[in-house]
């Protein structure tokens, strides 16, 4: 789906996961958030449209999100980043939950990256903020008027909080403290289903 001329989104796997990806309009340097599984997919929408990847940036590190990694940071020999606190959920199948499917997952982040970090790619750039609460080390991204919030922030309502590292109390905190003070018209790119707008979600969200 073309969200506008430099963000598309790709659901991906059996969970429907919405890999983003972003790109530099003048250089078609490209950053792939989220790559959740169907490598094919993803790479093929990325050289039918000339796009450049030149990293792997994660929201979290659950199987659901990170299952094309591996393929993807191969084929385009680029690095995946993710938060320092997500380390151990990309490395241990166990934190990660791919134990409970037929493929085990252990990857190593080339780059850990901590809250206020930016990262430019090409004349674009995106900022890190971190929003814990889903797990330990979720982060949000945000591209001009574009928030990429992956499982912390959904249409509607916020990420389960009962698995390993996840707290009630911290993912409200985030939101309430990091994301509802961003403009009313930015984007909100969940990590699943619908997109909506931070002014939507302080009309409409039960939660807040």
């Amino acid at each position: 789906m073309k969200i506008r001329e430099d963000i598309y989104t790709l659901t991906v796997g059996s969970l429907e996961v919405n890999c983003v990806i972003a790109v530099c309009p003048e250089t078609l340097k490209s950053v792939i958030f989220d790559p959740g599984d169907e490598s094919e997919k993803i790479s093929e929408f990325i050289d039918s449209n000339g796009f450049l990847p030149v990293m792997i940036i994660n929201t979290h590190c659950h199987y659901d999100h990170i299952g094309a990694v591996k393929k993807l940071r191969e084929k385009y020999n680029i690095k995946f980043l993710a938060h320092r606190d997500e380390k151990q959920y990309a490395e241990d199948p166990e934190k990660n939950y791919s134990v409970m499917t037929s493929i085990s997952i252990s990857i190593t982040p080339d780059i850990l990256f901590s809250d206020g970090d930016i990262f430019e790619f090409g004349s674009m750039q995106l900022k890190v903020i971190h929003t814990p609460g889903h797990t330990l080390g979720s982060c949000c991204f945000i591209i001009d008027n574009v928030l990429i919030s992956g499982d912390t922030l959904f249409a509607g309502s916020v990420g389960r909080t009962d698995l390993y590292g996840g707290s009630n109390e911290r993912i409200l905190s985030s939101v309430r403290e990091k994301l509802l003070i961003l403009p009313d018209s930015t984007i909100v790119i969940p990590g699943h289903d619908r997109i909506t707008s931070i002014g939507q979600e302080k009309l409409f969200n039960p939660y807040f």
